[in-house]
């Protein structure tokens, strides 16, 4: 099963390949990264809805359009990193029904971890908006530190759908196919690997279970 450590460094190097060129990017074609937007209003996470519009218009409004057209297409290739990744990861688990390269509890792990920062960074976003906290520059309105912040998440959060993306594509491949082979294959590597109490291992034995008698 040499599948998932390929998968795994393919992965790291589409991730890694794309915040080192995407920084070069900002870099080269940035202007005044470092100089603070006037009435920035603090904003949580560029993940948010609202984050993109409110520091693009904030841009625009500070006459500074080319920064602004940058920000908003890192916004969007960001985005179709995530995408990407995360659709690829499943389509290479579906069609290589390799090893999970994850496991499910730690993918479970990963996704409620995911999960609650997304909570704690909108509930946050609400307070600010109650607070309504008067703009006065400083860190939160620096240009630099959004892409520099944008970029690398990015590329962690890309990398770790597209994780947990191949393992769903593989675990759902494997149980649709119901192979007997790749199922008692699939217990005893979920077993050796993840324990035999593990979540992957009980869910391993369940669709072996469930396979139907021909």
């Amino acid at each position: 099963m040499s599948l998932g450590p390929s998968f795994r460094v393919s992965t790291a190097f589409v991730a890694g390949g794309f915040a080192v060129l995407a920084a070069v990017l900002v870099i080269g074609l940035g202007q005044d990264l470092w100089r603070a937007v006037p009435d920035m209003t603090p904003q949580v996470s560029w993940l948010m809805p609202e984050t993109t519009p409110l520091r693009i218009g904030a841009l625009r409004a500070a006459g500074r359009p080319e920064t602004a057209a940058l920000y908003a297409l890192m916004v969007a290739l960001c985005f179709g990193l995530i995408g990407a990744l995360v659709a690829g990861g499943f389509a290479w688990g579906v069609m290589n029904k390799g090893a999970t390269v994850l496991g499910v509890d730690k993918a479970l792990r990963y996704l409620t971890a995911l999960a609650f920062l997304y909570g704690v960074s909108t509930g946050l976003e609400v307070i600010l908006h109650l607070v309504r906290i008067t703009p006065q520059g400083g860190l939160h309105a620096i240009p630099g530190l959004w892409f520099f912040a944008m970029i690398p998440s990015a590329a962690i959060l890309g990398r770790i759908g597209a994780l947990i993306a191949h393992d769903a594509g593989a675990l759902i491949a494997i149980a649709i196919a119901g192979e007997p082979t790749r199922l008692a294959e699939l217990v005893a590597t979920a077993e050796e690997t993840r324990g035999a109490k593990s979540l992957e291992a009980r869910l391993a034995r369940l669709l072996a279970a469930r396979r139907p008698v021909i």
